[in-house]
């Protein structure tokens, strides 16, 4: 719940922050308490019997060379998967928004499982939590990115909610840029995530022109390249601090080429962007037919154009691949560790 959920409940903001700190700080909550300092029994024993928290059962994890750690979680029956991948002084979270998902994608393992419903926001934190509990001290829970199952602005009220919890004071409060929702380009949920949301948006890309990209993402058809640059450029007269990312899955032969870099460049040219390369990631289901990974000097050339015209660019190098935790891997697959 949002604070300001909570002050509706319990009838005072002192009561709603002392009850977001014990939900929302420290150790994972499984269930509410009989009761919580700060809020008196009387008014807390009613709203405790009709609130139920939405704590994942851990069906198996499992952790990569590199430390990057994947959980496959069940929400009453809608079983997701949730990552955690640590860097030097702080962890990132990658969220399901989905069980399944709605796109197809051909690069993507998630969509050979289907469509089988929407996560509420309460089961999106609940991810981050679990996570977030089991990160080491030295490396704190500080990102969350909406990348994992699901295509999030198919399911935007519930993921709106969930960005809005965990960037409240007092608890989580993390910063909104530290959120980021990633899109497949669904141009409805682009246009309202930019006008309510002040958290990053990383748009995914993945070609220059709308025949290529069309075969990789079909619902290019829909909504073509020009529409979702259009509203980055419009953002960016109305926002001109305001970056966006922009994930580009690199392809041997389909997307990789100096063209490629080149169009890219013109294309973001009134675009206040972050470029993501990330070298395409067989799935550890289904090869996706036809798609293979770009050798590591033709990530390195394309990178060059980018990084010559002044947009800034990185290679995002697989982590967790051996586990199926790597972008566009998670199917409920490569057998964890049961927990």
């Amino acid at each position: 719940m949002h604070v300001t959920e909570l002050e509706q409940e319990l009838g005072s903001r002192t009561r709603a922050v002392a009850a977001a700190k014990w939900v929302h700080g420290g150790a994972l909550r499984h269930h509410l308490p009989a009761s919580v300092p700060g809020v008196s029994k009387r008014v807390w024993e009613p709203f405790a019997k009709k609130v139920e928290l939405e704590a994942p059962k851990v069906i198996a994890r499992a952790e990569s060379e590199d430390g990057t750690t994947k959980y496959a979680l069940d929400f009453k029956g809608a079983q997701v998967e949730t990552v955690r991948i640590p860097a030097r002084s702080r962890s990132t979270i990658c969220v399901s928004s989905q069980a399944g998902c709605t796109r197809r994608c051909a690069f993507c393992a998630t969509k050979e499982l289907g469509f089988l419903r929407n996560l509420t926001a309460a089961e999106m934190i609940a991810q981050y939590a679990l996570a977030r509990s089991e990160a080491p001290a030295h490396q704190p829970a500080r990102n969350v990115v909406f990348m994992g199952m699901g295509e999030p602005f198919d399911n935007l009220d519930e993921v709106l909610q969930a960005v809005r919890v965990l960037t409240q004071s007092p608890a989580p409060q993390l910063k909104a840029q530290s959120v980021t929702v990633s899109t497949s380009g669904v141009l409805p949920g682009l246009k309202r995530f930019l006008a309510e949301s002040k958290a990053s948006l990383a748009l995914s890309l993945n070609a220059t022109e709308d025949e290529t990209r069309a075969k990789l993402m079909p619902h290019t058809r829909t909504w073509p390249i020009s529409a979702l640059l259009g509203e980055l450029e419009r953002d960016a007269v109305d926002n001109p601090k305001r970056d966006h990312f922009i994930e580009y899955v690199v392809f041997d032969g389909v997307n990789d080429s100096l063209d490629d870099a080149h169009r890219l460049v013109k294309l973001l040219s009134k675009v206040r962007a972050r470029v993501n390369l990330i070298p395409f990631n067989a799935s550890a289901l289904k090869d996706a037919p036809g798609l293979r990974a770009p050798s590591k000097e033709t990530l390195l050339r394309f990178q060059a154009v980018l990084v010559e015209a002044k947009v800034l660019c990185l290679i995002r190098w697989p982590r967790g691949r051996e586990i199926a935790a790597a972008c566009g891997q998670l199917a409920l697959t490569a057998g964890p560790q049961v927990a």
